[in-house]
């Protein structure tokens, strides 16, 4: 494998910039390079993509430094220089290209005899790496922000001394241009420590916490286990050093096996052209927390520089290693950061399918089900609000279910991103489930924190919902009523049809509670509806619990449809919803946890995908909705009478 052999001496202070002139500094540097003249950028791409990528090289100054008269600081057309930063982009920097107009200035580094000297005599590098390296960098990103970004978000990033750089960029250059930092989608300083007093001396940065977030540094050290073992002098790894794992995006010490690696990167000669070559090279991945760096048992060799980085270092493959997975990774952040900028605004009315006068005591908030399903080539995974089509959809969809609660009720309904079913069918659970929690979520979360802020005026409210909008539901329920029990305790129900509440959910969950009877209050009532003997229905959990709709009972009893006060059921014939008496039977399969009936008032979906042979996930509302009626001016008769 041809290894760009970059590396950083450094101390283990905490950069900070520094312009003394007493004996232990260095002259600051009168000379600025000029990155007008495109000979002095690497990579100075044409903008082909609506994201761009500002990457920092490591060093790559080495052998010349030692030479008698050397510069102590690269001169930008050093051969040398040149080669290995070029040999870098193609390991590091290409990892952006897909994603990204990626953009490489060359800068006048610290070399590695000079950098020694320096650290022999001040105990640290902040003069020398703040002088000469740190003005080149803030001057390119001068020029990249005023001539060449033109208000597109971006991603920094960086290795080794670069990543020294990026820490400067974060904690200096973008405290003076927060215009410039709110467009950032992800700062990947990899190969030096980033550490939890830099997080706690610069409040405005924040560490990853998964793979999607956005606004984040993403930052690791790659070792093997002997380096842990016996507590190596890694110069790049800092005390209270934090890293992310880069195979499954954790900060835990959750164990990543390498088939969770998507491919490592290596260079081939072949004449003078490096070619690129995409190997499995048996790299796993695992959090030390104690030390903050990235285990790994793969037998690849070493970083032979042990005076540096300790004996089992892997300083030189921080990005080759894990080539496909960052890879990945910046299109996921991208994705993520795209979906939050085109994020709905709940001030707008116009994102709103119902945002009503109040004209009555208690409210509604409804989640509608899935209705955008698009199977067509390149179809977006996630719903366009605007859509015409898409609106009349969701608004014959809310005729159909919401207006149950109109009669008792000011029903709020947002628009929301939400997922297309063809992913729905396409997707395996654990990526669906990730789909779910991203845009849809986020989306939700949004209108509702808007709606209490703004439109509830401190009513006493029910939560409602079908199918992928009870989804939805489930995260508001764990997620945003754990966060506010002040809103929580004004609820008098949460409606969750047409989606599984499960037994593990409500122990996670200990502030939910499931209702028990017809009039109890701050219940969630929930049911899936099916024939006998269906099975492999995508919204019927394991553990699922369900509560009878007609005569609102938690155990196996039956109820007749002389118990059902009436369907609201579409008359396609006719095109149009029709009353229905009688509509349809219930009886809880506990052991399935959902409501079997034997209605003929309407017919199963069409199986077997995603719902079975016998759903009747369509009449979840549809066969109940008189009972439905009824019990929601129960409950809140029930939650009005304890208030007073």
């Amino acid at each position: 494998m041809w290894m760009n052999a970059a590396i950083l001496i450094c101390g283990t202070s905490v950069f900070t910039a520094c312009s003394s002139n007493d004996d232990n500094s260095v002259p600051v540097t009168e000379k600025i390079t000029d990155y007008n003249d495109k000979v002095n950028w690497l990579s100075f791409p044409k903008i082909t993509k609506d994201v761009d990528a500002f990457y920092i090289y490591s060093t790559s100054y080495i052998e010349s430094s030692f030479e008698e008269g050397a510069p102590n600081f690269a001169p930008l057309d050093n051969p040398e220089m040149i080669m290995r930063a070029k040999g870098e982009y193609e390991t590091n920097a290409s990892v952006f290209e897909e994603s990204c107009n990626v953009f490489v200035p060359y800068y006048r580094q610290i070399g590695i005899k000079y950098a020694a000297e320096v650290q022999k005599k001040t105990g640290s590098l902040d003069a020398a790496l703040s002088d000469v390296p740190y003005t080149d960098i803030k001057a390119a990103l001068d020029y990249f922000f005023e001539k060449c970004n033109n208000g597109r978000p971006f991603i920094i990033a960086a290795h080794s001394q670069g990543s020294a750089m990026l820490k400067y960029v974060l904690k200096n250059y973008f405290k003076e241009h927060p215009d410039y930092y709110q467009r950032m989608v992800a700062a990947y300083p990899i190969g030096y420590s980033i550490t939890k007093d830099d997080l706690e001396q610069y409040p405005y940065l924040k560490f990853a916490e998964g793979e999607s977030d956005t606004g984040v540094i993403i930052s690791y050290n790659t070792e093997g286990p002997k380096n842990v073992e016996e507590n190596a002098n890694n110069k790049v790894v800092l005390p209270g050093a934090i890293s992310i794992n880069p195979l499954n995006w954790k900060r835990d010490e959750t164990y990543a096996p390498a088939s969770e690696n998507k491919g490592s990167i290596e260079l081939e000669k072949v004449g003078n052209t490096l070619v690129r070559k995409i190997v499995d090279l048996g790299v796993d991945a695992q959090v030390n927390l104690a030390r903050g760096v990235i285990v790994t048992n793969t037998t690849a060799p070493v970083t032979d520089m042990p005076d540096y980085f300790g004996p089992a270092s892997f300083h030189e493959n921080d990005y080759s290693f894990f080539y496909n997975n960052l890879k990945e990774n910046v299109a996921k952040r991208i994705a993520a950061y795209k979906n939050k900028e085109n994020a709905p605004d709940y001030s707008d009315k116009n994102n709103w399918l119902r945002q009503p006068e109040a004209t009555k005591d208690v409210d509604v908030f409804y989640v509608y089900p899935t209705e955008y399903a698009d199977d067509s080539e390149g179809a977006s995974m996630f719903a366009d609000i605007n859509d015409k089509s898409l609106r009349q959809e969701w608004e014959n969809v809310y005729l159909m279910q919401a207006t149950a609660y109109e009669e008792s009720a000011n029903v709020f309904t947002p628009y929301y991103r939400q997922l297309n079913m063809a992913s729905v069918m396409k997707l395996p659970r654990e990526e669906l489930n990730a789909a779910f929690a991203s845009t849809p979520r986020e989306d939700v979360i949004a209108a509702i924190d808007y709606y209490f802020k703004n439109l509830n005026g401190g009513r006493p409210f029910i939560l409602a919902s079908h199918s992928q909008g009870s989804i939805m539901m489930s995260f508001v329920l764990a997620e945003y009523m754990k966060a506010h029990p002040e809103y929580l305790k004004r609820m008098i129900a949460a409606y969750v049809i047409g989606y599984s509440i499960t037994e593990d959910y409500l122990k996670a969950n200990p502030h939910l509670k499931f209702a028990e009877g017809a009039d109890d209050t701050g219940v969630i009532i929930s049911y899936n509806t099916e024939g006998a003997g269906n099975e492999n229905n995508v919204v019927v959990l394991p553990g699922a619990i369900s509560i009878n709709p007609l005569n609102w009972k938690r155990d196996e009893t039956y109820a007749s449809a002389e118990e059902n006060l009436g369907g609201y059921i579409l008359n396609e014939m006719l095109a149009k919803m029709e009353y229905v008496p009688h509509a349809a039977d219930a009886q809880i399969n506990l052991q399935r946890g959902v409501i079997i009936t034997t209605t003929k008032a309407m017919e199963p979906l069409p199986g077997p995908k995603p719902f079975g042979y016998a759903s009747y996930h369509s009449g979840d509302y549809a066969l109940y909705y008189y009972n439905i009626k009824a019990n929601v001016a129960k409950r809140i008769a029930a939650y009005q009478k304890s208030a007073n």
